[in-house]
Order: structure tokens, then sequence, then C-alpha cells
């Protein structure tokens, strides 16, 4: 089975990411950057606060979280969704913002987990019914790790739902036990006081009923809803449902991230259930059912008129050692194997950064040392340079470096990517895009087109030098479908 992928690449200095180049549309609308702006999106970083590509000054800035009026900047964390009132400067990328609210999308104990998948970085776990679909690389964690998740406990969860109605996870945060449930939906099935919010059944007799027209429960209406889950009735007893406004009022200038929930063709679809209409955007890629973008424009009658695309996430990923910074450019460079090419890498605005080595996850590019082992997700540039999207700081404990991207060269007896060569010998192990075990280099050889597929290589780490030793110890083809975020899952 061949799972081909066009080989994309971007000019080095225009590092967004961007994959669609907006027309002028709107007429009387002023672009994107005025007063009034609404952005909502993954926190990327701080430093002011990050948000799909604008850093945010937050001096002025109010902040809810969690319905919590008296929050401050510090109460927030790389990977929450969040919503931004403020403004946009000329520039793009910077913008003042006037207030920033923080809600989870979905709180509650893990009463399953499906180890079953052909990514051992990938893991779906099961809370009040929802599908939550967690990564290593792609998910935020505060009080737990991706490996350390278990039945029963409490998880707040922030991120995306997409096409399949999974709930692609950006933040996970470990929670008490006795925390109230949370879920945050469409009110269905409405009879009295008895309604049901993403196929879960909500009693809300004995809740306070906030923010509604006369005081009154109304289908079609998206809520949150606090309480406690009834297992012997398997309903959710509410002790609140809270209508929420999204803010987005026709002639709104908003900027939104996430899925491709609905598709019909390249000019129509939704965005996390908003539709758009991206007539007026000239494209060069083809869109698809559940890829992760970013669309900015302005509504009119309930449609988001797009003006901008970016595609987030990215299919390449690195794993490896960092070799050295460079400020000014805002460059860094990854060393995999010691007598092969280091990688460089590009960061911007748009770029994820985590730290899982210091408790404090705010990662700063003057943050990074020679040294630290470091994982990438991103776009393949000219000159193997990668347009980063993410950018996380490992704990130094791994044992592989892993290189993914399009396959540049092949013979016999190595696979080049990204500009590095592996060796391959009679211990290399190759798999296919569902990971079946491939039956050698013949095998593998048919399987993929130069300058095309997507593989993934891995390679032990020499403890002596702490990077590879050249020989891959194993190569997967990947389906492209499956490399993007969510992790990149990107953020």
């Amino acid at each position: 089975m061949k799972k081909q992928l066009t080989k994309t690449r971007f000019a080095v200095p225009v590092l967004t990411a961007m994959i669609m180049t907006a027309c002028n549309v709107g007429g009387d609308m002023a672009g994107i950057g005025g007063s009034g702006f609404i952005s909502t999106g993954t926190i990327t970083g701080f430093g002011s606060v990050y948000v799909n590509g604008v850093r945010f000054e937050t001096d002025q800035a109010r902040f809810e979280v969690e319905g919590r009026l008296d929050a401050t900047e510090s109460d927030l964390r790389v990977g929450m969704v969040v919503q931004v009132q403020g403004s946009v400067n000329a520039d793009g990328s910077t913008g003042t913002a006037s207030f920033i609210r923080y809600a989870d999308d979905l709180q509650g104990p893990v009463t399953a987990i499906d180890e079953v998948t052909t990514d051992p970085d990938i893991r779906r776990l099961t809370v009040l019914g929802q599908t939550v679909v967690i990564s290593a690389a792609d998910t935020s964690y505060d009080d737990v790790r991706f490996d350390t998740i278990e039945v029963g406990q409490m998880l707040e969860i922030s991120g995306y739902y997409d096409h399949n109605g999974e709930l692609q996870a950006s933040y996970i945060e470990l929670k008490d036990a006795n925390d109230d449930i949370e879920i945050r939906g469409v009110i269905e099935e409405l009879n009295g006081f008895e309604f049901t919010v993403r196929g879960v059944a909500v009693d809300a007799s004995s809740a306070s009923i906030e923010d509604f027209a006369n005081g009154q429960l109304q289908e079609g209406v998206y809520v949150e809803v606090e309480g406690y889950f009834d297992s012997n009735t398997n309903t959710l007893i509410a002790s609140e449902v809270e209508a929420e406004d999204d803010l987005y009022d026709d002639d709104r200038e908003v900027e939104i991230e996430g899925y491709i929930t609905s598709y019909t063709d390249n000019n129509h679809f939704e965005v996390n259930g908003v539709p758009v209409d991206a007539s007026g955007v000239s494209t060069s890629l083809q869109l698809r059912l559940g890829e992760r973008v970013e669309v900015e424009g302005y509504m009119r009658n309930g449609v988001l008129i797009a003006e901008e695309i970016e595609l987030r996430g990215g299919n390449t990923e690195i794993s490896a050692r960092l070799e050295a910074v460079d400020l000014n450019s805002q460059q860094f460079t990854l060393k995999p194997v010691s007598d092969q090419p280091a990688i460089t890498v590009q960061i911007s605005d748009l770029t994820r950064m985590e730290d899982d080595l210091d408790d404090d996850d705010r990662l700063l590019l003057t943050d990074l040392q020679p040294g630290n082992f470091i994982t990438v997700r991103g776009f393949e540039m000219d000159n193997n340079i990668v347009a980063a999207t993410r950018v996380k700081r490992e704990d130094d404990d791994d044992d592989e470096v892993e290189v993914q991207g399009v396959v540049d060269a092949y013979t016999p007896t190595s696979v080049t990517v990204l500009g590095v060569e592996f060796m391959v010998d009679g211990s290399t192990e190759y798999e296919d895009d569902d990971g079946i075990t491939l039956n050698g280099p013949a095998d593998f050889a048919s399987a993929f087109v130069i300058g095309q597929t997507l593989v993934s290589i891995e390679d032990d780490i020499i403890s002596s030098t702490g990077m590879g030793d050249g020989i891959a110890d194993e190569i997967e083809i990947e389906d492209d479908g499956d490399s993007g975020d969510d992790d990149d899952n990107d953020d």
C-alpha cells in the first residue's frame, strides 16, 4: 500500500506555515487588525500571551478562567484554548488584549482507556461518554503525564472536537476527585428541565439557569453544564446551566483555530461548527474533512467570510539533541546523528513553546541550552529547514532520536530524510502505515515514492554521544492524515 504526500516547500523568510494567501474580500470591511477583534485558539507561549501567531500585550487585560473574574495571566497554561478580545496592529503579529477567557470543554473521571492504536504516542480516553484523543507530543499536561493517566482520575480537558465528534485534547490537568463534572455543548432533546448535551442526559430541575432569555432553557443554545453524575440513572444532575455567548456577531473581525468539522468543497466548510465561506480566498492546496486550520475573516449573517486560511500542525517531526541556538535569526539546530548534518529549526509567533524539563511551562528560545533534548513538529521548507509549529523541551531520559519527513533519497543501504542519511542493515525493521511489519527492504522499497512518501525513522541513542549511531532501528511509513495535531496535534 502506497501512502503518498506531495512534498511542499516554503520560502525560508516566510515562517507562518501559511498554505493559502488571502484575496481582498469584503469591500466595506476593514482588514484584520482593527479594534473589536476576536481570536479563538490555543495558547502557544507567554511573555505576553501568544494565540494564533499574535503576541497580545496583557498589561490592561481582564481575565476570566473557569468563571473566575479575579483570574490573572498566571492562571493560564500553554495548550489552553482561549478566546481573546482586543485589537491587532497593522503588522498582524502584535496586538493588545482587553479580555481573555478560558473555559474547559470537559471535566470528569476517566472511565476507560483504549490502548489499541497503531501509534504508541496516541491514547483514547472515555470521559463522560466522550472519546478524548491525547498525544504524547501535541497535548500539554499539568500534574499528570501522557503515560500516567489512569481510569478513575478526574481530568480537566481543553481542545477541539473534530469531525468524528472526538475531543482532540490540547491541554489536560489532573483535578481533585470531588470536583464537579463539567461539559460544554448545544442543548438537544429539550423536555422541560431535561435535555442532552453531546449525548449526555442532563437533569436541570434543581439547577440555577443563567444568561438565558427570559430565564428559560432553550433548544439549540450553547451551554456549559456543571454538576455531578448519577451512575444509577446515567444522568448528569446539574447544579448550574449557563448559556454562553460566542461573541461572533455580524461584522465582527474574527480568527478561529480548529478542525474542519463539515466539508462541501474548498469554498464551503465548517470549522468547529462555524460555517465558512472561503470563495474569496486563493487556494493552493486541497482542504479536507478533519484538517486542522486557522481561519481569519469577518462574520456576515452567521457565516465566517474568510480572508486568510492557514494550515496548522505539520507532518515533519524531529526528536534530538539541541546543538546550537541563534537568537538573531530565531533559529536553532538539532543533531540526530553525530556524523550527519544538523537540522535547522525556525520559530515564529505561531510556534507553540512548551517545557517538560522545568515545572514552568513558559519556554522561551533563550531558555534552550546545547544538549537539551527537543521535540519539534512543523513544516519542511527549503534547504531542509523546518518551520516549527510546536517545540517541546523534554525530560532527559529519551533513548532514541526520531526524524520524520518525506524521503529525500534511497539506496539499498540507506534512507535520507531532512538531509540526514540513515544506514540500514539486517537489524532494521520496516512497517507500513498500519503498523504491519514489512518483509525487509524489498517490500519497503516497493511501498514508497521518493519526494512524496512520509516516513518516520528511529535510531537508538549512543550514551557516549547523546545522538544516534546513524543505523536505523525502525523505519515506518506514515499516513500523512495521521501526522497532524492531533498535535499538532498545533497547535
